[in-house]
């Protein structure tokens, strides 16, 4: 539903006018609009509808009114509950976007805070923008005192904040293009000394010295028969400065500096190369970008290093994008306070930024609908999280990081990240620790890097604890490792927690589906079907294999082929099993542990 104010009444919902009956009701909705989310004393109701001369039935007739403006707009599809009843009165309660008046005091605060900026241009777009809302004088169609003079000062807020556009158009060096506008706005308004002003520096910058003294005399005159006083000092001054052959100061263009954001976390120095996803990645995101914007998800499961990975990748490609890098991470945080941050790095000042989160979105689209920037976004939970954040024009493209399927994004890449190579696993371990330990116990390495699946997360773990503490041998941290109690506590160092990387990956999952992996912990490390899973965890088949496909798209469960009758095989990494099994121990009741082992 909207609300117009700001010219003739009008109500409209999707463009179709609202009837609002006869002139007693429009005066009750204009005092309760002109007083939106206020409250308005039925007294004042009463004195805007009758001017001092309130019959009797005044009360009841106001009440009246009411009632059918509440039909009017529930007839329309408005529901019953704008206009509140309070202890005192009536209050019309109405969203700043619901009607022009607040439209138009949020597009000025927006222009004030974009020319605070630095850019005039803009600052001025906005101004009109907001100037357009005024359809001619406020509420003209209704007579009442009351009405009329708050109607006069919202037609002196339009023209205070005209004059504050002129201004920024002045110092922009639109001089001409103001003349007509002026002269006509001087002659509507003779007494106000501030456009009088403008109009003079407009024809004075104009090379017409004789029309801007012109001005002056006929501002002057009118002033000393209305009000018997001489115009004011800065309408004298300019008046001096013509009449005296100063030549006009002409206008500076002023333009906000773009800001190229540079937000890409730092590169790690000991990154492994891995060519196979490496160029894989750099093909698709400098691919021609005619067919729109190019998008490439990193999928795989914790501690797979795509994180590590999307970040090596961005910085080689900066060049590519000269308008800059965007950074985030997802995972639970509200898109709304990304987007928030993604156009304070663009140099959209506070002010300037919407409070709604889809208009935030919207706003962070347009901005890059013309350049080309690279946002990386990790830790993405699911495609209807990222949607809002895809870049609005083909020159950018996207690098994400997910732990779950995001393919139903129209136009995305997949690229699965799994583990190291022997190799790329040797050379991380080696760097980190140093050849001089390394290859003196190259058994005990191997073992280590093969009881941490060759996943670069707990490579780094056990490199970094080995790093703390030199006295400590390869082969001591391998049988430690041993053992399958103590091996998730040695997978972790300081930040690198295997614990908290596998509890991201299930972070929102439903419970059915936690309590089907906690029973998988049970199964056969070599692999299991439906059927296994299904036995293990009191579910039927259809259900155990919905579950099961969950659990594959998290990444918590892998398929590891077809057997001999054409059944899927699953199976879980050995670490993940570990995690799952100390999960059941303290998530899963006593009865259910005990009929699971047996």
């Amino acid at each position: 539903m909207w609300f117009r104010v700001l010219g003739p009444l009008g109500v409209s919902v999707d463009w179709e006018p609202v009837s609002l009956g006869r002139n007693r009701q429009l005066t009750v909705l204009a005092v309760l609009l002109l007083e939106v989310n206020k409250t308005v004393s039925v007294g004042r109701l009463i004195e805007a509808v009758w001017s001092g001369c309130a019959p009797k039935t005044a009360s009841e007739q106001i009440q009246t009114c009411v009632w059918r403006l509440r039909r009017a707009f529930v007839a329309a599809g408005a529901g019953s509950g704008l206009i509140e009843t309070t202890a005192s009165g009536y209050s019309l309660r109405l969203a700043a976007d619901k009607i022009d008046t607040g439209v138009f005091e949020t597009w000025v605060r927006e222009a004030r805070a974009i020319a605070d900026a630095g850019d005039h241009r803009e600052a001025i777009a906005v101004y009109r923008k907001a100037l357009r809302l005024f359809r001619g004088p406020v509420l003209a169609e209704v007579d009442s005192p009351v009405v009329r003079a708050v109607a006069a000062k919202w037609d002196e807020r339009m023209l205070s904040v005209l004059e504050d556009c002129v201004e920024l158009e002045l110092a922009s060096g639109m001089d001409a293009h103001l003349v007509d506008e002026l002269t006509a706005l001087v002659e509507q308004h003779p007494l106000r000394e501030r456009l009088r002003w403008q109009l003079m520096l407009a024809l004075h910058r104009d090379d017409r010295r004789a029309d801007a003294l012109a001005v002056y005399r006929a501002g002057r005159a009118v002033m000393v028969d209305e009000l018997g006083v001489e115009p004011g000092r800065k309408l004298q001054e300019l008046h001096d400065r013509i009449l005296n052959g100063e030549p006009p100061q002409r206008a500076v263009v002023a333009t906000a500096a773009v800001r190229v954001p540079a937000q890409l976390l730092a590169d790690a120095p000991d990154f492994v190369e891995r060519p196979e996803h490496t160029d894989e990645i750099r093909r698709v995101l400098t691919a021609d970008d005619t067919a729109g914007v190019r998008i490439v998800a990193l999928l795989g499961r914790c501690g797979a290093g795509k994180s590590t990975l999307a970040t090596h990748v961005a910085h080689q490609l900066r060049d590519r994008f000269p308008d800059g890098q965007l950074y985030a991470e997802l995972g639970e945080a509200g898109i709304g306070d990304i987007a928030c941050g993604f156009l304070r790095a663009l140099g959209v000042s506070d002010a300037r930024i919407p409070a709604d989160p889809d208009e935030r979105t919207a706003m962070y689209r347009s901005l890059l609908a013309t350049r080309r920037v690279l946002v990386v976004l990790d830790d993405v939970v699911d495609a209807h999280q990222v949607r809002p954040l895809l870049p609005g024009g083909p020159g950018s493209a996207v690098l994400m990081t997910s732990r779950t399927t995001v393919t139903e994004l129209a136009g995305v890449y997949p690229v699965e990240v799994g583990a190291l190579t022997e190799s790329e696993a040797v050379e991380m371990f080696t760097g980190i620790v140093g050849a001089h330990r390394a290859l003196v116990e190259p058994e005990a390495m191997r073992e280590i890097l093969r009881l941490a699946g060759h996943l670069p997360l707990p490579v780094r773990a056990a490199a970094a604890r080995l790093v703390a503490r030199p006295h400590l041998s390869l082969r001591h941290l391998a049988s430690r490792l041993r053992d399958p109690r103590r091996r998730l506590d040695e997978f972790s160092h300081g930040t690198l927690d295997i614990r908290a990387s596998l509890k991201s990956a299930t972070t929102g999952m439903p419970d059915a589906a936690k309590h089907m992996w906690y029973s998988l912990s049970t199964l056969p490390r070599e692999g299991f079907d439906v059927y296994e899973a299904s036995a293990g965890s009191a579910r039927t088949v259809h259900e155990s294999e919905r579950l099961l496909d969950l659990l594959v798209d998290r990444r918590v469960v892998d398929i590891a082929g077809v057997d001999e009758r054409g059944n899927v095989r699953y199976r879980l990494h050995e670490l993940i099993a570990l995690y799952a099994a100390e999960l059941s121990r303290t998530q899963l009741s006593q009865p259910v542990r005990e009929r699971r082992a047996a």
